[in-house]
């Protein structure tokens, strides 16, 4: 009987050593709190490299549609210099112009207006001043070159003659 009294005393006694049971908790803290801490440290590496790999991919969208706005200004000055006894040559040559024009717009650049607007230093480059008290000053009189907006950012500034009073 002594042996069965001496196991239900055991049985019925709570663990008193809670020290083992504390150490594990604190343990189980600090490897929640780093988890935490490499969790946030993996989604912050993971939005900086979103954002890098995104300028990345702007700036070369960007380059691929300057190179191609050259292009575009070729066959501007080609239609503007073709011979009226040469409408086949412009008509193929606005065929491509328009697929060139088609091709920035998908990709969110537009060719803006500048021709009898205020000279905006922002949005164009003045090439030659012209007096003429006649006219308002700052007047954009001639478009030399266009200007091009991609995301509503000036892309390229329109080159322009500009009245000087």
């Amino acid at each position: 009987m002594d042996e069965e009294n001496k196991e239900q005393k055991e049985v019925e006694q709570p663990f008193e050593d809670t020290s083992i049971i504390d150490t594990l908790k604190k343990q189980a803290d600090e490897y929640l709190k780093g988890w935490q801490t490499e969790r946030a440290n993996l989604l912050n590496y993971q939005r900086d490299e979103n954002e890098r790999i995104s300028k990345i991919l702007d700036f070369s969208e960007r380059n691929m549609i300057l190179e191609i706005l050259s292009v575009v200004d070729n066959f501007d000055l080609l239609m503007q210099n073709v011979k009226p006894n040469d409408n086949e040559v412009l008509q193929g040559a606005k065929l491509i112009h328009n697929q060139l024009i088609a091709f920035l717009a998908k990709h969110n650049c537009q060719p803006f207006d500048s021709l009898n607007q205020t000279f905006d230093p922002s949005r164009h480059e003045a090439i030659e001043t012209i007096k003429d008290e006649s006219k308002n000053n700052n007047l954009i009189i001639e478009e030399i070159q266009k200007g091009y907006k991609w995301n509503d950012n000036i892309l390229r500034p329109a080159k322009v003659k500009v009245i000087i009073n």
